[in-house]
């Protein structure tokens, strides 16, 4: 099993985080080489990590990567609950990542226009509402949600898009995990 995808994205290392006790190899590529987008044409037409490749069996997207795994290997269950926490923590991401990729391309993502604004918006409703069920306690157990909820806080945090002071919950909840041998071991700054 070979999990392809960059040591920056948040998207691969949920998933190198989640197998942390699952034998595999992780083959980091550049995507902005030629080498690498070579690499990634082969495998994913999308031309997006993290990609699986599992005998014969290419997985394109986390998430499917996620549920295709879980299914395989029977590592835990994934309630609606689950899914729709995904789905937020996804959805901010996707955002993020939309604006610092926009950023480096040399456009202002603070002007006000309509896509830039719901981008704003989503970051913002998506991270109340993380912010709440942190509070409620939805993120106690160490699973794939929490693991995507650390991956999107800390990628954040190195990218410098948000210093979450108004999410004391998300900040704590960093703070708590932050320590964790694999955490370590696949943070982006390295």
């Amino acid at each position: 099993m070979k999990l392809y995808g960059s040591t920056t994205s948040p998207y691969v290392r949920r998933l190198r985080v989640w197998l942390e006790n699952v034998p595999h190899e992780f083959i980091h590529i550049d995507i902005f080489s030629e080498q690498g987008r070579a690499t990634l044409k082969s495998i994913n037409p999308a031309l997006k990590v993290p990609m699986l490749v599992d005998d014969w069996q290419a997985v394109f997207d986390s998430r499917v990567i996620y549920n295709y795994l879980n299914h395989k290997l029977g590592k835990e269950v994934t309630t609606a609950d689950d899914e729709n926490a995904i789905t937020l923590i996804n959805a901010a991401n996707d955002s993020y990542v939309e604006l610092l990729l926009l950023s480096r391309s040399g456009i202002d993502v603070q002007q006000d226009a309509l896509f830039f604004n719901l981008q704003r918006e989503r970051i913002q409703s998506t991270l109340q509402v993380l912010e709440e069920q942190v509070k409620l306690g939805a993120f106690e157990y160490w699973h794939f949600p929490a693991i995507c909820l650390y991956c999107l806080v800390d990628w954040v945090l190195f990218r410098q898009m948000n210093d979450f002071a108004e999410f004391p919950e998300l900040q704590a909840f960093h703070q708590r995990h932050q320590g964790r041998k694999i955490l370590q071991a696949t943070d982006p700054r390295l």
